[in-house]
């Protein structure tokens, strides 16, 4: 975490991911509660995101010792994050048009 810490750009594009993925997980669980609440769809809506996105982008950041300039690191780091939060935008659109 460290690496991330670092560089303001690193740092600030994983505070973009966890707050929409955050802002998912409340309107996910929000929604969740309207109807049926069953505990393990409620688990996977918590523990999916931090699995899938953001464990991928740490493990992008803990490369940086192998890339010397750190340029290829850090592109793919940007694309990853960039891709992760036009996911959670999309996916945060879908689900308040059909709930409201």
């Amino acid at each position: 975490m460290g690496v991330i810490a670092s560089h303001l750009g690193m740092l600030v594009a994983l505070w973009v991911v966890l707050i929409l993925l955050g802002l998912s997980i409340v309107v996910r669980v929000v929604t969740g509660l309207k109807g049926t609440l069953v505990l393990a769809d409620l688990a996977t809506a918590v523990t999916r995101p931090l699995l899938v996105d953001v464990l991928p982008l740490i493990l992008l950041a803990l490369l940086m010792g192998i890339d010397g300039t750190h340029t290829l690191v850090r592109i793919w780091y940007y694309v990853a994050a960039v891709l992760i939060a036009l996911r959670e935008v999309v996916a945060l659109g879908r689900v308040l048009q059909n709930k409201l």
